[in-house]
């Protein structure tokens, strides 16, 4: 009596469990509703298999049923796809399909958007219009780029940063990274002979603070500027000497003012910038009183050649 009851259990078990399975997978293909036919051309349906959903308003409401390849190399791939009859109402024949991906690395499947309430209804195995959307590769290929400008600008914003926390107090935004940019068009010392031409300047009334190489007062420079447009000349040596403070610290302020005035002067009047040099003096010599600025002029016959480049100077 056991035997068959025990058989009669599992019988019963092994066709509920059948016909849940059955119910499970009709649901989801749409096996019992009602439905209808819709088709779709796309270029390239990129990973998109039988059995696919199909999405309207993001929920599930049809399944691909076909994948047709084309019959000519110029033609398109055919997606013919069951949806369910109560759709009607919203799939109009201004609606559009495309390939969506479920986050990135999921399955694809196809969306469709509501079309316009004045659209005409979409008939039975109708061909609806499609939307390209972007392939996988590609969007992870933008990504990447993306993350490659990101990493790039946040290495130079923190560049950037590094320089201006060590260098703001001398150069306050003038853009130098390097201490040794300033020594670029320097000089160690100046030429023998007499200058031809003098321009002394007070540094208060032409830089913006005293510990920074700023410049708040450009047009006092343009006498200087004019003079060397207007005249020809062998050499210019833009100085600066500071009155006080720490040795080093005011060399490479006097060097970044000098380089700062050079940098006015050959942007602003055309001027031979090979002929102009900068010399950065540190501190004041003594028994001299204030920073000052002094732009030396010297003449077309020997002044290039008494000029000695930096690079043969010891700091």
């Amino acid at each position: 009596m056991l035997t068959p009851l025990r058989a009669g259990v599992f019988v019963f078990l092994a066709l509920l469990i059948l016909s849940s399975a059955i119910l499970l997978i009709g649901n989801k293909d749409f096996l019992f509703s009602s439905t209808y036919r819709l088709k779709a051309d796309f270029e390239n349906v990129g990973g998109l298999n039988n059995g696919a959903e199909v999405r309207i308003g993001g929920t599930h409401q049809g399944t691909v049923k076909e994948i047709d390849l084309p019959k000519e190399p110029d033609g398109k791939v055919v997606v013919v796809m069951n949806l369910r009859s109560e759709t009607r109402n919203l799939v109009k024949k201004d609606s559009r399909a495309s390939l969506k991906t479920e986050g990135l690395l999921g399955d694809k499947y196809v969306e469709i958007s509501f079309g316009s309430t004045k659209a005409e209804a979409v008939r039975n195995d109708e061909t609806i219009a499609t939307e390209s959307s972007k392939d996988l590769s590609q969007e992870a290929s933008m990504l990447a780029d993306e993350a490659r400008e990101g990493i790039g600008a946040f290495r130079d914003d923190m560049e950037a940063l590094q320089s201006n926390f060590l260098l703001r107090g001398f150069f306050q935004k003038r853009g130098y990274k390097e201490t040794s940019e300033l020594k670029e068009n320097a000089i160690s010392r100046l030429p023998a002979e007499k200058p031809v031409k003098e321009f002394e300047y007070d540094t208060r009334e032409i830089f913006d603070k005293a510990d920074n190489a700023k410049l708040k007062n450009k047009k006092s420079l343009d006498q200087a500027g004019k003079y060397l447009e207007e005249n020809p000349f062998g050499l210019a040596v833009i100085s600066d000497a500071e009155a006080k403070g720490d040795t080093a610290k005011d060399r490479v302020l006097s060097e970044a003012r000098a380089k700062v005035i050079r940098d006015y002067l050959t942007a602003n009047f055309r001027v031979d910038d090979k002929r102009i040099k900068t010399m950065g003096l540190g501190k004041s010599q003594e028994g001299e009183e204030g920073s000052r600025v002094e732009i030396l002029v010297y003449s077309t016959k020997r002044g290039t050649r008494a000029a000695q480049p930096s690079a043969k100077a010891s700091d």
